[in-house]
């Protein structure tokens, strides 16, 4: 699957006052890191949100992580995201977060995203749609890229 990397040091805005990692923090990198992978695989998500007015994006529905061992002030940590599994209108994400150039994971987290529409008759009402098939081989291919900025 392609999988996208990106390294993020963590800063004290990201920590309890013992400089331990807050954990909601793993949360907005795991949403950083979705995106980041369909911007890489070639999905123009943002431009996509803006040209066609009834798509809303990958909404979340449900997510979950694991906890090994915890980050510290200052600590760098890459995480490693890529598409687990399709469903017809839904996808799994596999985020992993390990410390430095050791493998071994400190964390690890699965987002179920829905490929989401607004409805056209009620525009307030969110629908899932099949995700594209285009979508699907984008993210089949295998390669890594590394999104850091």
């Amino acid at each position: 699957m392609f999988t996208a990397t990106q390294r993020f040091r963590v800063e004290w805005a990201h920590c309890d006052p013992a400089g331990i990692i807050f954990n909601p923090n793993y949360y907005i990198w795991m949403d950083s890191g979705t995106h980041a992978l369909l911007q890489a695989a070639g999905f123009d998500l943002i431009g996509n949100t803006h040209s066609d007015p009834l798509f809303r994006g990958c909404p979340l529905v449900a997510s979950n992580m694991e906890f090994e061992k915890p980050l510290y002030f200052g600590d760098v940590t890459l995480l490693t995201t890529r598409v687990q599994k399709f469903g017809n209108t839904s996808f799994v994400v596999a985020h992993e977060f390990s410390k430095g150039d050791d493998p071994r994971p400190v964390a690890s987290g699965r987002e179920v995203r829905v490929w989401g529409y607004s409805d056209p008759e009620r525009p307030e009402k969110l629908v899932a749609r099949k995700v594209p098939d285009e979508v699907r081989e984008m993210l089949s291919v295998e390669k890594t890229v590394d999104v850091t900025v």
